[in-house]
């Protein structure tokens, strides 16, 4: 991973894990406020319920003419039995002083209610009931949500990276194949612009040109063409201005194969040529890069000394190649942009991609047919003018 990457990781490791810190607060928050409620009233109602059973005792003492005994509750609550004056006749509290106007509430450490008898009862006028089971709930309650906050977070962390590097994969492929595509238009920009520079150098000195240096001329400054009407197509299709006509697709396939006649020769390849004439309403120079670009690939990925055969019959342009071929595999991924067939013919991977955008601008069905290791043909159905 390079630096560049490493940065956008970390800013968007970054900005996740601040959001997703904030809607797990938001939700701990909201949590944490239900179950206090429910906490609250829970011991509320423990500690009602503790004052009422006393206070039935109280009353059950006096009916029946016993002697009351204080028994404080086995349980976490403890019980202060106090008279109209506030003193304490039974207790077991923990806290020294007791607010006895309020009916409930709590302190730094417990919390109370307070039963205000109508009538005293052996003398009892307050029944007081202490507890801390809030308080311990409510830390049980902070620490559980403590644990699952930072659970939560490192879940969301580990799930935030590999998503972020799901995000980047395709970015870095991407990237990949740009670094490749500059490295490869280098090298095949470099052949036949050193052509061009070693023929133009042994020009400087003769005053006759022979006719091999200009074959080298004509060859060199043909493949640059190729690739420059490539790459501004690549690079302008979205703001180059088209005109549709009507044209004879004949005319243009034949001007595209003397164009890569030359071309063809310096591998030993031939082209063989049988077109019918067909009428078509396509800019014509879109589908001069079309036929280019099929033709291109054919030389490309062709044997040395082997026929090319372009042919044109019923609406239907062929070009077929005897060379590497192209596994079934690889037929559904290289009109891919960047996709090349083979690494060791160079090539910029957009040729495929070209043609499958005119054909798509153009409704024109395309297929392939290849054997690996016998060849490929590409075929082109144009549509019947509407």
């Amino acid at each position: 991973m390079n630096k560049e990457e490493k940065t956008a990781l970390i800013k968007f490791l970054v900005i996740y894990m601040l959001s997703a810190t904030i809607l797990i607060s938001i939700i701990a928050f909201l949590y944490y406020k239900k179950e206090i409620v429910s906490i609250e009233d829970k011991c509320s109602m423990e500690m009602t319920n503790a004052a009422l059973m006393i206070e039935k005792e109280l009353m059950h003492a006096q009916m029946e003419g016993l002697t009351y005994e204080f028994n404080p509750p086995t349980d976490n609550l403890h019980v202060g039995l106090f008279d109209k004056n506030g003193n304490a006749l039974y207790s077991n509290l923990e806290s020294k002083s007791v607010l006895f106007s309020a009916k409930a509430y709590k302190n730094n450490t417990h919390e109370f209610h307070i039963d205000t008898l109508d009538m005293p009862v052996f003398g009892i006028k307050y029944i007081v009931i202490e507890g801390q089971e809030g308080f311990r709930e409510r830390f049980k309650l902070l620490a559980l949500i403590s644990v699952v906050f930072v659970i939560s977070l490192i879940f969301v962390g580990i799930i935030g990276y590999f998503l972020t590097r799901l995000l980047i994969a395709p970015i870095k492929e991407r990237m990949e194949k740009l670094n490749a595509f500059i490295k490869d238009s280098s090298h095949d920009l470099n052949t036949p612009i050193s052509a061009l520079m070693m023929s133009v150098s042994s020009l400087k000195n003769k005053e006759k040109i022979e006719p091999r240096v200009l074959n080298h001329i004509t060859i060199s400054t043909k493949l640059i063409s190729q690739i420059y009407n490539s790459l501004s197509y690549i690079a302008f299709n979205d703001r180059d201005v088209y005109m549709d006509e009507e044209f004879d697709l004949k005319e243009v396939a034949n001007e595209c194969v003397r164009f890569f006649e030359d071309i063809a020769g310096t591998k030993g390849n031939s082209l063989h040529v049988s077109l019918q004439s067909t009428l078509v309403f396509m800019d014509k120079s879109r589908i001069q890069k079309l036929i280019n670009n099929l033709l291109s690939n054919a030389i490309k990925y062709s044997y040395a000394n082997t026929v090319i055969e372009v042919k044109l019959q019923e609406r239907v342009l062929s070009i077929k190649d005897r060379g590497i071929g192209i596994s079934k595999e690889n037929q559904k991924s290289i009109f891919n942009r960047y996709e090349r067939k083979s690494s060791e013919q160079g090539g910029f991977g957009i040729g495929l991609d070209i043609v499958n955008s005119v054909c798509k601008t153009y409704d024109i069905e395309i297929w392939i047919e290849s054997v690996v290791g016998e060849g490929s043909t590409f075929f082109l159905r144009f549509p019947v003018k509407d």
